[in-house]
């Protein structure tokens, strides 16, 4: 049990870096790009900036559900309803920035352009699918645990 704690914990951290990282890249890195790209995009500057704020946002919900997630782990509470409702919230915040991304892919395209830095698109796709691949993942892991519950309740019913 305490292994189990110890893990949970160093999981935890990871999470509260996540969130600080989430939170320094909303007020310094998205207003820095957005100013200094203002030209090199002209009216595509807003539906990035927005963009790039829905997706942090989405990130944070993801992070926060993660964290309930694994405060149920520590209680020994796993197969319950709750932890399948923090794996669809994340799947759903992962696709939800999956789609994000993919329609801020021309915009980025643009702006890779004007900066002449073909990284940053790579950057963009890489990200998308790493959104994409946490999202099926999430799918999985909470039709796992909705089969698990399911068992467990019948297993109950049976006694």
């Amino acid at each position: 049990m305490f292994v189990m704690k110890k893990q949970t914990l160093l999981l935890k951290l990871a999470l509260i870096v996540i969130s600080l990282l989430m939170i320094l890249a909303a007020v310094i890195v998205v207003p820095t790009i957005l100013k200094n790209t203002h030209t090199d995009l002209g009216g595509l500057v807003w539906p990035f900036g927005i963009g790039f704020y829905a997706m942090i946002a989405l990130v944070l919900l993801a992070v926060y559900q993660s964290w309930q997630l694994l405060t149920l782990i520590d209680q020994r509470n796993v197969f319950t309803a709750p932890s399948v409702a923090a794996l669809t919230w994340i799947k759903r915040a992962a696709y939800s920035v999956t789609i994000i991304f993919a329609a801020l892919l021309p915009i980025f395209y643009v702006w890779v352009q004007a900066e002449d830095a073909p990284g940053l698109l790579l950057l963009a796709l890489i990200l998308t699918g790493i959104a994409f691949v946490i999202g099926l993942f999430a799918n999985i892991l909470a039709q796992l645990l909705a089969s698990a519950i399911q068992i467990k309740t019948e297993n109950e019913l049976t006694i």
